[in-house]
């Protein structure tokens, strides 16, 4: 098999804060990357012009430009990823968010997945910790533990299926994308990755996790007040009501109650006392605003 090609798409919506240090980690790893599309939809900030910047200075320094800039009018974020995944031209889409830092060697990692694996798994998704909450050395040997499992289930021929792909870091072939596009929803209230599992999945398509493709992710929802992460919270359940999967969506509710809420609650105070430049806790952040 051909070694595929990696065109990465990043939606963005007022991201001026974070867009940056996203594309230098993305064009630190051009080699790998075909291209990289930026879909702004509808920013009110100076994203745009960032991006362009980023885009020019690294054009000059190549002599091409791997960065395209697209407009997505209807607001969105459903919108914004199915313009940048239709204009996309590699044999692999990746998507990752704008406030997402992928790794060294994340694209390579990718592609060699798909390049091994690609004839039975056409959809995955990589690991994340986040680069801006406390407590992350556990959860990153967690996730270095679980990557080593799958590398070792892969070389003796086992499966390696993923329950869901996690729209910060993941990655499905082109054909497989034609496949379920024209069946997923625009809705803004559900989960949209959510909603392309299972697309994904009820048209044959096997998802799986993506070993060494790791990214780094901003924790900031954590830091949301709860009226807005109630809202988002929410979204898991009815997108299983809207594809009619009672089963999950009772545990969806279940897990919301049980596991997701609590833990909200209990982490909320340290995550949002949490100073990432400092690396310490600044009791003060506690009586800013939280941003939703």
């Amino acid at each position: 098999m051909t070694r595929p090609t990696l065109s990465v798409v990043v939606p963005t919506y007022n991201e001026s804060a974070v867009i940056e240090a996203c594309l230098d980690a993305l064009l630190a790893q051009s080699d790998d990357i075909h291209e990289i599309v930026v879909v702004d939809n509808n920013s009110q900030d100076d994203t745009v012009e960032k991006v362009e910047a980023r885009a020019a200075e690294h054009a000059d320094a190549t002599g091409r430009d791997p960065v395209v800039v697209l407009h997505e009018t209807r607001q969105g974020l459903p919108f914004a990823r199915d313009t940048g995944l239709n204009a996309a031209t590699g044999d692999v889409l990746a998507r990752i968010d704008a406030d997402a830092r992928v790794e060294p060697g994340w694209a390579r990692a990718t592609l060699d997945f798909f390049h091994r694996y690609g004839d039975v798994y056409a959809a995955g998704s990589g690991t994340c910790t986040a680069y801006d909450l406390p407590f992350q050395d556990k959860f990153r040997a967690a996730q270095d533990a679980l990557g080593r499992t799958v590398r070792q289930k892969l070389a003796d021929g086992m499966d390696v299926d993923a329950p869901r792909l996690f729209g910060s870091n993941m990655a499905l072939t082109r054909e497989a994308w034609c496949r379920v596009r024209s069946v997923t929803s625009t809705r803004t209230d559900i989960f949209e990755d959510v909603d392309l599992t299972i697309c994904a999945t009820e048209n044959g398509i096997r998802c799986a996790i993506i070993p060494d493709a790791r990214a780094l992710i901003s924790g900031r929802r954590f830091k949301s007040g709860l009226v807005s992460y109630l809202r988002y919270s929410w979204c898991d359940q009815r997108t299983f009501a809207m594809h009619d999967r009672k089963a999950e969506r009772r545990r969806a509710v279940v897990t919301m109650l049980t596991v997701t809420i609590p833990f909200y609650l209990v982490m909320w105070a340290p995550f949002r006392m949490w100073d990432t430049r400092t690396e310490s806790f600044d009791p003060m952040r506690l009586f800013r605003a939280p941003h939703d």
